[in-house]
């Protein structure tokens, strides 16, 4: 039998020098200039049966605090105003910085550096898999499934590039040939036209199926997640005639549909709904001897309820999470002034307050009090309540692996945002009014009245009552995208505060980095 050598670079190392970055803010991958180096084990290329193991790899690295650090969602949803720091004052206080838009003072902190390194670590993750298949392509006469398989990987690559524009504007493509130092900027626009170039490409090598519906693998990535980044990333750029394509194929599909129940469709029996686009899934499999499945990590536990005085169902208590997320008062207004019932009851509760399942949600501890007590002094407008969308009943989590959330999947794209973005570029196209089927649609499921010439500030509205404190973090770039930040973000201004500043361990360890974009510069292949 060929025996090849496997050339991918050790995936052991890359994840050893990321846990040191995150334990003693210190180097990242790029400290190592280049990949396929150290060969791990001898891969028979010519075994098929073998083709999925890179691509399961980009699928894990992405769910294995990479997709999901809660780290990183502090960075996403602090600079929202509709979301307040909380667990106490004493706990990362620098992440005050964030909401406050002072940006100079956190450049050195070590959830800022990781930010960056875990998104290009999954870039890197994704170009090693890439090199992989080629190889297995060598030999396979299944050229669908390796177009397939690259397919995925690649959309993987492609969201982490989106996601890297959307917190630092200009950003580097990560060359596995190039030496740290010469790591250079690309301006933000490239970048876009790189990543969009990617996804229209792969479009059709993935399958057409409904993810949910795909065996034997339910819930991979799909030609209709690659329309739902390409639309979301239209919007970022307001490329309103792509916008309106990509997220117009989803919605005419007519494969997708919404889930009955909002309350439901964050729990469990919600997962891989026909509502859903595209999930980082997570499970215990119902052991009481640890999840599998991906890494949940702290990622529910980091914005869960923090309360004093609460029990399970079972009328032991239990301490929640670490309450590092607090609803404005300006949101609460928001969801009561448009008379949201269905929606308000799901994404907020307030403490000393009993669950429709049984488990009793205690008051807010001292420390977190004392904390909104100096926002609210401080005339900051802190509701005393808890954010609850993420919340999973006590009775439904295995028994002895009870923690905040669960290990329940992260939902990063579903239909109902489809709705609403194809609902936004149709206004965009053609006027108020013109979106109004679609985001009726949303409405009725959260039982709210249909609305007629629904305008861009109707479709900001809906998306903060429907979409407000998921995974996306939304808020900041809609109202960024949308130029109405300054003015209603607390401290935003207009040119300074869109991007993050590139994290000094970074710069001193690529110099090139604080160099004004190059031009020009030839994005990775294929």
């Amino acid at each position: 039998m060929n025996k090849l050598k496997n050339s991918r670079y050790i995936t052991v190392m890359f994840a050893l020098l990321l846990a040191l970055l995150v334990m003693n803010n210190c180097d990242d991958f790029l400290t190592n200039p280049i990949e396929g180096q150290v060969p791990v084990d001898e891969v028979d290329y010519t075994d098929e049966s073998r083709m999925y193991e890179p691509v399961s790899a980009v699928y894990a690295e992405a769910a294995s605090n990479t997709l999901n650090h809660w780290s990183n969602q502090c960075m996403i949803r602090f600079r929202s105003d509709f979301v307040f720091k909380g667990a106490h004052a004493g706990d990362q206080p620098i992440m005050e910085d964030i909401q406050d838009f002072q940006y100079e003072t956190m450049r050195n902190a070590w959830f800022v550096n990781n930010l960056w390194s875990q998104h290009f670590g999954l870039i890197a993750e994704a170009n090693a898999a890439l090199r992989e298949l080629e190889q297995f392509g060598e030999h396979t006469t299944d050229t669908a499934r390796l177009r397939q398989y690259m397919a995925e990987v690649r959309w993987f690559r492609a969201i982490a590039y989106w996601r890297m524009m959307r917190f630092y504007g200009d950003v580097p493509y990560y060359n596995a040939d190039m030496v740290a130092a010469e790591l250079r900027l690309s301006p933000r626009e490239e970048v876009y036209e790189y990543v969009v170039s990617e996804l229209t490409e792969i479009l059709d090598h993935l399958s057409d199926e409904h993810p949910s519906h795909m065996s034997p693998r339910p819930g991979s990535v799909t030609k209709w997640a690659a329309h739902m980044l390409l639309a979301k990333i239209a919007a970022d750029f307001q490329d309103y005639s792509l916008m309106l394509e990509h997220s117009g194929a989803i919605v005419q599909s007519d494969l997708f549909s919404l889930y009955p129940d909002y309350y439901d469709l964050f729990k469990y029996e919600g997962q891989l709904s026909d509502e859903s686009i595209f999930e980082l899934q997570f499970t215990d499999f119902g052991q009481s001897d640890g999840p599998t499945g991906g890494n949940i990590d702290q990622f529910y536990v980091f914005e869960g309820i923090k309360q004093s005085g609460g029990t399970k169902f079972d009328g032991s208590s239990f301490t929640g999470g670490w309450g590092f997320s607090m609803p404005a008062q300006k949101y609460i207004d928001l969801m009561e002034d448009r008379g949201e019932t269905v929606r308000y009851e799901r994404t907020i509760i307030p403490q000393n307050t009993a669950t429709p399942e049984g488990d009793s949600i205690g008051h807010i501890p001292a420390d977190l009090q004392n904390l909104l007590d100096r926002y609210n002094d401080e005339g900051r407008g802190v509701a005393e309540k808890y954010f609850f969308k993420t919340y999973v009943p006590y009775a439904e989590q295995t028994e002895g692996r009870h923690q905040f959330g669960g290990y329940n999947n992260v939902r990063m794209f579903r239909y109902a945002e489809a709705l609403l973005l194809y609902a936004e570029a149709l206004i965009h196209q053609n006027g108020p009014g013109a979106g109004d089927e679609y985001i009726n649609e949303v409405r009725e499921r959260a039982d709210m009245p249909p609305i007629s010439g629904a305008t861009i500030d109707d479709i900001l509205d809906e998306r903060a009552a429907e979409l407000t404190f998921e995974w996306g973090g939304d808020r900041f770039f809609d109202l960024v995208r949308l130029d109405r930040a300054e003015g209603t973000i607390p401290h935003f201004r207009s040119g300074d505060h869109e991007f993050y500043p590139i994290p000094v361990a970074q710069i001193d360890l690529q110099p090139g980095l604080a160099e004004p974009p190059v031009p020009g510069i030839e994005p990775p292949t294929p």
